[in-house]
């Protein structure tokens, strides 16, 4: 790679990314909004199992972006090309599977999240034809990681704006809003659907042509387990971490539901919020994983720890200005998402507690990133089994359900995970004992 690699020469097109992914769901939320808010709840809930799928393909593509990072660090290139080919044909099959999957059991999923009745009937149009979408969010979670690790992410940021002004359009054309039909929220899935593969097969192109990235068709079917297993060995405890707060949050979200349609409207909405704000130190962290990675794959451990301190400084900084910006327009933001009074009366609270419980997530990614990259993947996920399902979940539950304290409780069980874990990944970096976990 010719561009040297920095930090924030790195975290700026991931945060610009990022940025607009999670735009495309706060454009979903606001146009589904002008139609009915009750319908965002219901898309919300379709999107609870598309997410839970997508986290699955991004466990390959997490690995193989590790493999390839610290190969690229030991200059071992062969290793870096097997790798990607495995990861590619892996995710396709796991992509076809889960299509097959949800699209035949669409109602029985949704069932499991306690989805009214209310919403049933719109939630199980949109999942059902996003089910479709599956294949192509498993190949491309994999791809953008192979791009990124090339020090080329600024090119999937402008895919993701591509992908945005389909998203637009497509919305605007299937919610009647240009004045035609309103298709709903199947009409939403498939404008989605069409988006992400464009987004696909711009990624492609970037991969093979502007990466460089030699694609053979015999080594998409040639697995090697040596290689396979250094993937699955971040891969599968990176996956499992994900799965687990992925899980801790649909069974939140499950605890949201029994207070009716308007907390779940406000789970739905604040989380997108939310997402917003951890923007920024998530950028730094998958920079800095990125980095470390390549630090480690050299054997260059002194400069992979100081660098990730470094990292979680400027991260932690960056939170708590997003933070300041957020609170001190929350009246600002709820009015210009159009909600009603009830509503935000129940979302206010959660914008206090957010000064809280973002500062320790922000704290928490940066960490578990930089084990990761390091190849040290299963102390995250055994730190993630005890505090989401041991300590968030029961205090969620307590606060929320028993205490009566609403979606409030169920939010600050959120906030004792992060803060424990963020604690314990840190002492884990600063024992030392990830330096044995190197994958090449």
């Amino acid at each position: 790679m010719k561009k040297k690699m920095t930090l924030f020469g790195l975290a700026a097109p991931i945060f610009l990314d990022m940025l607009l992914r999670t735009l495309t769901l706060v454009i979903n939320t606001y146009m589904v909004s002008q139609a009915s808010v009750y319908l965002v709840g219901a898309m919300a809930a379709g999107n609870q199992i598309f997410n839970l799928f997508i986290t699955i393909f991004n466990f390959l593509g997490l690995g193989c972006s590790i493999v390839v990072a610290q190969s690229l660090g030991a200059k071992n290139m062969n290793l870096a090309l097997r790798a990607i080919h495995i990861s590619l044909s892996f995710n396709a099959f796991l992509g076809l599977a889960a299509t097959a999957l949800i699209f035949f059991f669409t109602r029985s999923a949704l069932a499991l999240l306690n989805v009214p009745e209310s919403v049933m009937e719109d939630s199980y149009a949109y999942l059902h034809y996003m089910s479709l979408a599956l294949f192509i969010g498993g190949l491309a979670v994999v791809v953008a990681a192979i791009i990124r690790v090339r020090n080329l992410a600024s090119t999937i940021a402008m895919v993701s704006a591509v992908v945005n002004i389909i998203v637009i359009a497509g919305n605007a054309y299937a919610l009647g809003l240009l004045g035609g039909q309103n298709y709903g929220l199947k009409g939403v899935a498939i404008s989605s659907i069409v988006a992400q593969s464009v987004g696909l097969a711009m990624m492609i192109w970037v991969m093979i042509a502007k990466a460089n990235i030699h694609v053979h068709v015999g080594l998409f079917f040639k697995f090697t387990w040596e290689i396979l297993g250094k993937i699955l060995k971040v891969g599968l405890p990176s996956a499992g971490e994900n799965l687990l707060w992925l899980g801790q949050y649909m069974v939140a979200f499950s605890f949201v539901a029994m207070l009716g349609a308007a907390s779940l409207a406000v789970q739905a909405i604040y989380f997108q919020i939310s997402m917003f704000i951890f923007l920024a130190s998530s950028s730094i962290a998958m920079a800095n994983e990125v980095i470390v990675g390549h630090l480690v794959g050299a054997s260059r451990f002194n400069e992979a720890f100081a660098r990730t301190l470094k990292s979680l400084k400027i991260g932690i900084g960056i939170t708590w200005f997003v933070l300041a910006v957020f609170f001190l327009t929350r009246e600002q933001i709820m009015t210009a998402l159009n909600l009603t009074e009830d509503i935000k009366a129940i979302m206010r609270p959660l914008f206090t507690l957010s000064l809280v419980l973002e500062s320790g997530r922000g704290f928490n990614i940066i960490m578990v990133s930089a084990l990761r990259a390091a190849g040290d993947a299963r102390f995250p996920f055994i730190a993630g089994a005890v505090f989401m399902w041991c300590v968030s979940l029961p205090v969620g539950y307590f606060l929320g359900i028993v205490m009566g304290y609403g979606i409030v409780g169920v939010w600050a069980g959120f906030c004792c995970d992060e803060w424990l874990r963020g604690i314990a990944n840190t002492w884990r970096w600063y024992s030392g004992k990830w330096k044995s976990k190197k994958l090449v």
